[in-house]
């Protein structure tokens, strides 16, 4: 009986342990799997400061390459932005404002964008890209120059290309002088027109006939405005000799007004026309008023006068 009781205090005793090592041991695991889940959490924290820098990095990276780009961008003109628009299309090129697109595809645009415009300007234009679209358009010609190599490093004095006829070293024209010394043209003036008279009675041609007689009436009048200019420049040269010849004599000068200029030319060229012709010339220069002056009537009175 005793020995039974002391098996059972036995047995008893070493449940006992048995559960005591048991919540000993679990109490163990309990604390490792503490300690484990706080190393854990530390190493997340730590991934996600890294991550978290990665991405600041990246990102500091990604906005300076945009930076980069747009001032790639800057130098370029509205003209190669217009043929890269074309090129890539309405599409590619103006993106939809509702759409969000991200950093990196921004980036991969643009760098694409860049590399063809710098392709562009590397390339150069042939003849046949010059061509015009239409021939009532200019033709598109870049204004472009290559500065020149050569550099003056001391400046010289220009040459200075000078006309004797304008130049002050030349003197001063003296008319009376020129007349006389080229006054050999006026002969050959006249020979020419003799010979385009007799040319003319010659030719059958009337286009060729009507050409040439058109040429002559020029010659003729360039000579008869020649023969007036000498005309008034002797009268002028006859009256400095009459004022020159009363200053000696003691009088003051006195110049023209341009009205007894005109008086004075008038008479002389009545002078030299005869009788007939100066009558003919005031006829018709009083037919010309009276024109003149019924046009300034009123129509009623205008009619009287006519009758």
């Amino acid at each position: 009986m005793a020995i039974k009781k002391r098996q059972q205090y036995e047995e008893s005793e070493s449940e006992q342990e048995e559960e005591y090592t048991y919540a000993n041991d679990s109490q163990g695991e309990d604390d490792d799997d503490l300690d484990q889940s706080e190393e854990e959490d530390d190493e997340e924290e730590e991934d996600d400061e890294e991550q978290e820098d990665d991405e600041d990095d990246e990102e500091e990276y990604k906005a300076a390459q945009l930076a980069k780009i747009k001032r790639d961008l800057a130098h370029v003109s509205f003209e190669q932005l217009a043929d890269l628009k074309g090129k890539m299309g309405e599409k590619e090129f103006v993106k939809d404002e509702k759409k969000k697109i991200s950093k990196d595809q921004i980036l991969k645009d643009l760098k694409g964008a860049v590399g063809k415009l710098k392709k562009t300007n590397k390339v150069k234009l042939t003849k046949q890209d010059m061509k015009r679209e239409s021939k009532h358009r200019p033709m598109e010609i870049s204004s472009k120059r290559a500065v020149g190599r050569h550099r003056d490093v001391v400046q010289l004095q220009a040459e200075k290309r000078r006309d004797p006829r304008f130049d002050k070293l030349s003197g001063q024209l003296n008319q009376d002088l020129f007349e006389k010394s080229y006054n050999f043209l006026n002969d050959y003036k006249k020979s020419e027109m003799e010979m385009l008279k007799e040319s003319i009675k010659k030719e059958q041609d009337e286009e060729k006939q009507e050409h040439m007689k058109g040429l002559l009436l020029k010659m003729v009048s360039a000579d008869k405005q020649e023969q007036e200019r000498k005309r008034k420049q002797a009268l002028l040269r006859d009256r400095k000799k009459q004022e020159s010849e009363l200053v000696k004599q003691g009088k003051t000068p006195y110049f023209l007004k341009r009205s007894e200029k005109r008086k004075l030319d008038l008479m002389d060229r009545y002078e030299k026309l005869g009788a007939k012709s100066v009558d003919r010339i005031l006829e018709k220069r009083r037919k010309r008023n009276t024109t003149k002056d019924r046009k300034h009537l009123p129509f009623n009175k205008r009619r009287s006068a006519a009758e």
